[in-house]
């Protein structure tokens, strides 16, 4: 059995939580978009948040992932709009995950998931998500959430 941490970072919040996941035998696989902002202000953010609203595909990079039925597989995703990333949601399409098994860190800028975990159940996905606000300003919380997966 192999552990994957299958994430998207526009900001360093996935890449500080990947880090840690590491030291904790997790594979690191970066989801990345074909196509990145080259700066992330109010308006990529607005543009994105809208574009998560209308569940929109982005342009992601090759997954290089091929998993078995055995491997844990935790997805990390900011929160854009209340709602999953829009390249965490391509990602969807191009890797079979386990919906009975898979888990997921949600890293939101606010209070908002409310709308995204709604999403994941319609997706089939069974787990309640770990929720971390900022995890690069609260590392210290952040790594009390993650300390048991």
């Amino acid at each position: 059995m192999k552990k994957y941490f299958v994430y998207f970072s526009l900001t360093g919040n996935g890449d500080f939580l990947a880090a840690e996941l590491e030291k904790k035998g997790y594979q690191p696989v970066k989801i990345e978009m074909v196509k990145t902002p080259k700066k992330v202000g109010f308006f990529t953010i607005l543009s994105y948040g809208g574009r998560a609203m209308f569940k929109k595909k982005e342009k992601i990079k090759e997954l290089n992932l091929e998993l078995q039925n055995d491997d844990l597989v935790v997805v990390g995703s900011p929160i854009w709009n209340d709602r999953l990333s829009t390249p965490v949601l391509t990602a969807f399409d191009k890797i079979a995950l386990n919906k009975q098994t898979t888990r997921f860190i949600l890293y939101p800028a606010g209070d908002g998931t409310k709308k995204s975990k709604i999403q994941l159940q319609k997706m089939g996905f069974v787990s309640e998500p770990i929720v971390i606000q900022y995890p690069l300003k609260y590392q210290e919380q952040a790594l009390e959430l993650i300390k048991n997966l």
